[in-house]
């Protein structure tokens, strides 16, 4: 049986629209989910997810909300752990564990990469002990 706080976590499927390419650029790269394909009402933030494709599961650290430190929109990306894809898949499975933070406004690209790699290690936590 689930705990009430898993129960109010989504898992849903989207489809992997084309991204900008500034996380593949600043190290970390994402696969963009399509919005219309994120459930509602799902709290913008930094959280820790389990991504599926095809033969694949991995842990991936996901984004979704505004951009600040880019000026853009909302977007909704996941950055999938260990696993480095050629070619992206047309949809995955996201599977919400657990909500990590707000997003916030970094003064720098490279405050951001260091609480992008903060927040990948705690996903590795959660999601698999560490490995």
């Amino acid at each position: 049986m689930k705990s009430p706080a898993s129960l109010s976590l989504p898992a849903f499927t989207a489809r992997v629209v084309k991204g900008s390419g500034r996380g593949r650029i600043i190290g970390s790269p994402t696969l963009n989910l399509s919005l219309s394909d994120v459930p509602r009402p799902l709290e913008c933030g930094i959280y820790a997810c389990r991504v599926r494709w095809n033969r694949h599961t991995a842990g991936a650290a996901m984004h979704f909300g505004p951009r600040p430190v880019f000026r853009a929109g909302i977007a909704c990306e996941v950055h999938v752990i260990g696993l480095t894809i050629r070619r992206a898949p047309p949809r995955i499975e996201v599977e919400v564990v657990k909500r990590l933070r707000n997003i916030e406004h970094f003064q720098s690209v490279e405050l951001l990469q260091e609480q992008i790699a903060r927040d990948i290690e705690q996903t590795k936590r959660l999601i698999n002990g560490g490995k």
